[in-house]
This record gives structure tokens, C-alpha cells and sequence, in this order.
């Protein structure tokens, strides 16, 4: 079922003209790195496929949020289920603090174009709210006719409006119904470190003292199933590391499709060479 999964990634991302790095190591903390051109986020996502989704452990999801930090790309769970239940087409599923889909889903995120998201037995939608209250406006309802047609109170609809509250699934299709889909917001697919920060920080302090000696200008993340073994990063500036011994054409072609430097370290030499792998 991976391969399946991964071979239709494969065809939506050649139909963008994206690059593709396809790893062929199931070991791994992710299984493809694309690159979309022209879009204004960079279009790099980091991928994790796993039939069930929810059996992602959090080692891995930590090094997808490292590197995605590092690099500045997405990363992503593409699978089938969660946990028993099948994935539903247009919702991002919250796992850990990154988002798992299907690969329709999938194909939906590559448009810019996720609307909702399930987390904690739950599914929501961010509202416009400056935009409903003006599509209300226009179309000459009140707060007391939208909260009618829509089954909420008032407040529910004040609330809304002022970008405060979620609406649950049924809500947000049913305004999506009255107003079009712009109306809802999209999904920040961004992660959110706040649900790993000890994790994080765990893979700060793993860092041996060597190393930061060597790269004392860069904050350091030790990766547990990576190509490289540490992730570097500054405000301007940012290496995957690896011992020079260790150095082959795979962790070379990660760094480039991820549009980061390799640092190759020599330790008890106490030598560092940056190689500007970007692409």
C-alpha cells in the first residue's frame, strides 16, 4: 500500500513540475521530499508515508519538524487511515503537532486548497470573519437570519465574525453552501513546535559538546533516522551536518532538494567545511 500511495504522489507531483527526491529507505523519518516551483511558501514538503497515520511515532514526527524548521518546508503524513477510520477527502488530520492526509488530500494541498481540519475526535474550519460579515451584509441578512439558516446562536455568528470562534463540520459546510468556499479560512499546515517542545529541546541537549564547539553560531538538533546525524540552524543560515567519513550522495541530494547547506564535520580535528549544496 505504501508504494501505491507513493507512486500517486509521484504523478501529482510530476503533473506540477515538481522535483522529487524519492528516498527508497522505509527506515527513514520520510519517504519524499518535493519541491513545487513558483509558489510563495517555497513549496518544499517533507513526507512521511504510513498506511495508518496515527502509528507515526513521535521520534519521527520530531525529525520531520526539525528539518521542516530548518529548511523552511512542510512536513506531512500521507496515508490511508487513522488509526480504524478511513481518511476523509479534504481534511488534515492533526498528529503531534504536524498534519497527516490522504493522497486526494494530498493532491488538494498542493492547490492551496485545505479547508478543514480534524483534531482531538473533532472536525473545524477557520472562518473569514471580515468576509462574512460582509457577504451577510450584501446579501441583507442579519446576525439573528445567518444564525437561523445556519442552526447556532447570535453570539455563534458575532463570534465568527470576529475571527474568535472555529465552526464544527457541519456549520462550515453549511456556510460554505450559503457564501462559497472562500469564506472559510485555509489550513496553516505549518507545525506546531509548542506540542513538541521538550522533544526538541531533548534533541538540543543530545548534541555532543565537540560539535557545538565546532558550530557555535548555529542552534544544533541531533536527528535520530536522517541521512544526516544533525540539523543546524542560524537566522540566516542553515546546514545539515555529517561527518566527513560518512558523506555520500544521498545526504548531498536531501540538502538540495531542501535548499540547505551540508556542513561536514571532523571532530577530532577540529574542522568544519560548508559546502553549498543549495540547488
Amino acid at each position: 500500500m505504501s508504494n501505491e500511495l507513493i507512486a500517486h504522489m509521484l504523478s501529482t507531483a510530476a503533473s506540477r513540475r515538481a522535483k522529487v527526491l524519492l528516498v527508497g529507505d522505509s527506515s527513514l523519518s520520510y519517504d519524499v521530499i518535493i519541491r513545487v516551483p513558483n509558489r510563495e511558501d517555497g513549496g518544499k514538503f517533507i513526507i512521511k508515508v504510513k498506511e495508518d497515520v496515527e502509528r507515526v511515532s513521535k521520534a519521527v514526527i520530531t525529525d520531520l519538524v526539525i528539518l521542516s524548521k530548518v529548511s523552511n518546508s512542510t512536513p506531512l503524513i500521507v496515508g490511508v487511515r487513522y488509526g480504524d477510520e478511513g481518511m476523509m477527502d479534504g481534511v488534515a488530520y492533526k498528529v503531534h503537532g504536524i498534519y497527516a492526509v490522504g493522497i486526494r488530500t494530498f493532491k488538494r494541498i498542493l492547490d492551496d486548497n485545505i479547508k478543514l481540519v480534524k483534531d482531538k475526535g473533532m472536525v473545524r474550519a477557520r472562518i473569514k470573519g471580515q468576509l462574512l460579515r460582509r457577504l451577510r451584509e450584501d446579501r441583507g441578512m442579519s446576525l439573528g437570519d445567518l444564525a437561523k439558516a445556519l442552526g447556532v446562536t447570535r453570539k455563534t455568528v458575532y463570534e465568527y465574525e470576529r475571527g474568535s470562534m472555529e465552526a464544527s463540520e457541519r456549520t462550515a459546510r453549511a456556510l460554505v453552501e450559503l457564501f462559497g468556499e472562500d469564506v472559510l479560512g485555509e489550513v496553516d499546515l505549518r507545525p506546531n513546535d509548542e506540542e513538541l517542545l521538550s522533544d526538541i529541546k531533548a534533541r538540543e541537549d543530545a548534541v555532543d559538546e565537540s560539535v557545538k564547539n565546532l558550530l557555535p553560531s548555529f542552534k544544533l538538533y541531533s536527528l535520530v533516522k536522517a541521512h544526516a546525524k544533525i540539523a543546524a540552524h542560524s537566522i540566516s543560515e542553515s546546514y545539515l551536518v555529517e561527518d566527513r567519513d560518512r558523506v555520500n550522495n544521498e545526504v548531498i541530494n536531501v540538502a538540495k532538494v531542501l535548499g540547505v547547506g551540508l556542513a561536514v564535520i571532523e571532530p577530532s580535528k577540529q574542522e568544519v567545511e560548508f559546502l553549498e549544496s543549495r540547488d
